[in-house]
């Protein structure tokens, strides 16, 4: 009882109740079923020490060559690899060894050869292995998951023209198709242009009578979801549901139940007003086989760019305990990597410790610094790159539009002349955006002047309102502002793109924009006061994934903008030596703070700190 209840809660994605219910049964009985079931459930979770423990008890329980593979699979997964080669080894020495258990001990040792490094022993084991399933499959049903495991090892390691000779030795008996399947549909996956998706399809059809319905079913609805269109799509994410439903109470492999699930959540991840039922579908997944890598990162990104970044963390930490040597899952991280936040040191330390238990302590005061300088470097060196290129497209956009300029007045008044114009029209106006592009990626050098801050501040609300005459924008200030000392050309380009991107953003539903500017005490031993400057608007706001962006030339969420503005402000206020911070929420607007020094040394040297 405790037994089948086990299975069911391991059948509806719930490994915590699972085992919970094995092991009771385990207590209960010296049957060696409640140690494999919990041995199988570890294994799929990557759970070593645990499918470790429960693979000894089942072998104690039950000697014999296929809790031997067991074994030898529990110690390979916690890196015990001479102990997995003579569990596997002895096992295929047993004379009571099975065809099917033959072709697992076959796989297994292929992957230990893998993991030393051993490529010929690999390869040999890996058709070994192959020979073995063919064997298996034409005695009895076939095991598809664990075939499409051993092509896959087939043809990585090089042997395929040797699977594909055993193959035609036995066309035409029961269980070819399906090993013939397995191998084409391996070989499709590795981008060999010999083999098409018709005939995958073909084989598939072809074994149908010796596969159990949902193993096919999900082969088929992975091969519909490659070439199906948006519309076909969400049909195939609604059957798919279906399928997941109907499938909770069959025996079926954990490996085929997180296809389903993965598939349903890559259907889902494309449509914006769906994706939280792909990170839902995805967990699901990464419950029956927490070893997904892709899947892993897949669901960090989705966490990402719903703003989520407390839950994006965990998820990346947990790609990283997967496989530490995984760029995707490493890229990922990166993402998170805020050079100016104060909790970068915080970040970092769980990157590392997750990649590499005991290294976030070790490395938690020097990590941030060089995380730090290698954005500077690379932000640096791809603008520079962008920069000098740039300058010949920026020349050829003004050549053109002189031209256009000649040739129009050239042209008769009439169809021809007005085309020009309206060519020249937009070519200069591209121009004139392209060369502020430029513009945003130059690092000024100011020319440092005292620059008083009222008289300044007046100037750019009026420019600003003038071009949003319908938002009020109003401006209030201390009185007895210290002086900022920095370049008054660079400051009022930086304030009027920060203040007139703010109007902008409530133009289209009727908000307002508030300018505060206050000084406030440096913390540090400094008697030079700081200058804050803020600007609120009460726009619609900024999407919490797109906050990490803003700054970057060329980002932008309005459809007409240039996306150069508040990467000018961010360059501009950086060559002050001060600080430029956006706080957002969706549907209550948008807060910019700039922080500017009044001294001669500014805040490139002060601590991080807190506003009151």
């Amino acid at each position: 009882m405790l037994l089948e209840l086990g299975d069911r809660y391991w059948a509806l994605g719930l490994p915590a109740a699972a085992r919970c219910a094995l092991q009771r049964a385990l207590a209960q009985t010296e049957d060696a079923a409640p140690a494999l079931r919990l041995t199988d459930i570890a294994l799929a979770q990557g759970d070593a020490a645990s499918a470790r423990t429960f693979a000894i008890e089942a072998s104690k329980r039950a000697p014999g060559p296929a809790t031997k593979i067991v074994l030898g699979r529990a110690q390979l997964l916690a890196g015990e690899l001479g102990a997995a080669r003579m569990s596997l080894s002895a096992a295929l020495d047993s004379p009571k060894l099975t065809p099917w258990d033959r072709a697992r001990a076959h796989l297994e040792l292929a992957r230990l050869c893998d993991a030393q490094s051993d490529a010929q022993g690999a390869a040999a084991h890996a058709a070994a292995a192959f020979e073995a399933a063919i064997t298996a499959a034409q005695k009895s049903s076939p095991d598809l998951p664990l075939v499409e495991e051993i092509a896959a090892c087939v043809v990585t390691h090089g042997r395929t023209a040797d699977a594909q000779a055993s193959l035609d030795t036995v066309r035409g008996q029961p269980g070819a198709h399906v090993c013939t399947a397995a191998l084409l549909s391996a070989r499709h996956s590795a981008g060999d242009t010999g083999v098409t998706e018709t005939m995958v399809d073909d084989e598939l059809a072809a074994a149908a009578p010796e596969l159990p319905g949902p193993t096919l079913q999900v082969r088929r609805f992975e091969r519909r979801a490659r070439k199906a269109g948006a519309a076909e799509r969400r049909d195939l994410a609604a059957e798919l549901d279906v399928l997941a439903h109907a499938t909770a109470a069959e025996p079926l492999p954990a490996a085929d139940r997180a296809r389903i699930h993965f598939l349903r959540a890559g259907l889902y991840e494309e449509d914006p007003e769906t994706r939280d039922r792909a990170e839902d579908a995805y967990r699901k997944g990464l419950a029956f086989q927490p070893g997904n890598m892709g899947a892993a990162c897949r669901l960090a990104l989705l966490v990402l760019d719903r703003g989520d970044q407390p839950g994006a963390l965990a998820e990346i930490e947990r790609a990283l305990r997967i496989d530490a040597s995984n760029g995707v899952a490493w890229r990922n991280a990166a993402r998170m990597l805020d050079a100016a936040s104060p909790s970068l040191n915080v970040v970092v330390s769980r990157l590392l410790d997750a990649a590499n238990p005991g290294a976030g302590a070790a490395a938690a005061g020097v990590a941030p610094r060089l995380v730090t300088a290698t954005a500077e470097v690379a932000r640096h060196d791809v603008l520079a790159g962008v920069y000098a290129h740039g300058h010949r497209v920026k020349n050829l956009l003004g050549i053109i539009g002189a031209r256009t300029r000649s040739a129009r007045k050239l042209a008769a008044e009439g169809e021809v002349h007005d085309r020009l114009r309206d060519l020249e029209k937009d070519v200069m106006a591209l121009y004139e955006e392209w060369a502020q592009y430029l513009r945003s990626m130059q690092a000024p050098t100011p020319t440092v002047e005292l620059v008083p801050l009222p008289a300044l501040l007046h100037e750019i609300v009026i420019a600003a309102q003038a071009r949003t005459q319908h938002v009020p924008i109003a401006l209030e200030h201390a009185a007895g502002l210290p002086d900022v000392r920095g370049d008054r050309m660079l400051l009022r380009e930086a304030l009027l793109n920060v203040v007139s991107n703010a109007a902008e953003a409530c133009s289209a539903a009727g908000g307002e924009v508030h300018v505060r500017v206050r000084a406030i005490t440096a913390p540090s031993s400094s008697t030079a006061p700081i200058v804050e400057l803020t600007v609120t608007d009460t726009g619609p706001g900024i999407p919490r994934a797109h906050l990490g962006r803003l700054f970057v030339p060329g980002f932008t969420t309005k459809e007409t903008g240039s996306g150069v503005g508040l990467a000018i402000a961010e360059r501009a206020v950086s060559a002050h030596h001060g600080r430029i911070t956006v706080d957002s929420e969706e549907g209550r607007g948008t807060t910019i703070t700039i922080t500017l020094p009044t001294d001669s040394h500014g805040l490139a040297a002060l601590p991080r700190w807190d506003r009151a």
